[in-house]
């Protein structure tokens, strides 16, 4: 076998592999050696590419099971979140706590004004003080925040005079920051509401007014409250406001030409 190769074939180790082919003519002639080395090498690679395989197998597998932990997690924090209603619901239930609520969202003051006193008061243009305290009124508003910290009256004397706002608004002021509830009233509109908000940057309850002044907007007073929107940041309700004007030109023109001609934009409708 060693002898001459004219057919082809293939020297593995010094042996000779004749051509695969039985019924070869002689046209293939290529005779490939190959090593030890070479084969050595081969098998190496083959095996490096099994275990890189197996390890893609394991790197999927550990894949899932993170996944699956995953999905225990978020189930698990569901269960919390759940827990954290009920007892978040007890707590609204304490005696003691519904009354100090009842208080907050009372707009006429009564019998239980005595059971609430904070470390700070407001005084409106009524002349009616609104209790609360400091540290959850610097929680909602970066000015109540900069008046309590720095060597301002207000610190020194616990009482903040808002002389542009009644007791009424100012008390659904109070009430939000503590239960982030509000009830719009004749005495409390949410016009009323959005000025104080804007006034002591309490973000959240400016977002709640601009909400409910979108809700009725006519001819009669989209002129306001487009001028409301512009004076106190009320991105929807300018939005809103554009969009009905847009639609509607030709019936509010006449209202706008009118509004136009006043001194004050805010006058009274």
């Amino acid at each position: 076998m060693e002898g001459n190769h004219a057919l082809g074939g293939v020297v593995l180790d010094g042996k000779y592999w004749p051509c695969c082919s039985n019924n070869c003519t002689g046209g293939c002639r290529t005779t490939i050696a190959i090593s030890s080395d070479a084969a050595s090498s081969l098998a190496r690679k083959e095996h490096r590419l099994q275990e890189l395989e197996a390890r893609h197998k394991d790197e999927v597998h550990k894949l899932r099971q993170v996944k699956e932990e995953l999905r225990g997690v978020e189930q698990e924090m569901r269960g919390v979140e759940e827990k954290l209603r009920e007892v978040t619901a007890q707590y609204l239930e304490e005696p003691s706590v519904k009354k100090k609520l009842r208080f907050l969202q009372a707009y006429e003051p009564g019998p239980l004004g005595a059971h609430f006193r904070g470390d700070m008061s407001f005084l409106g243009r009524d002349q009616e003080r609104v209790y609360a305290h400091r540290f959850i009124m610097e929680g909602k508003s970066t000015v109540f925040r900069k008046m309590f910290q720095n060597d301002m009256q207000e610190k020194e004397s616990g009482t903040v005079r808002v002389d542009d706002a009644s007791s009424h608004v100012i008390r659904s002021m109070v009430n939000f920051c503590y239960t982030t509830e509000i009830q719009f009233s004749e005495e409390a509109s949410a016009e009323e509401v959005l000025k104080v908000a804007h006034k002591y940057d309490i973000k959240d309850l400016k977002d709640v007014c601009d909400e409910e002044l979108c809700k009725v907007i006519c001819e009669d007073n989209v002129c306001r409250k487009l001028v409301l929107a512009h004076i106190f940041d009320a991105n929807k309700l300018g939005a809103a406001s554009k969009e009905y004007l847009e639609n509607n030109f030709s019936k509010v023109y006449p209202q706008v030409v009118e509004r136009l001609s006043r001194n004050s934009p805010l006058d009274e409708e």
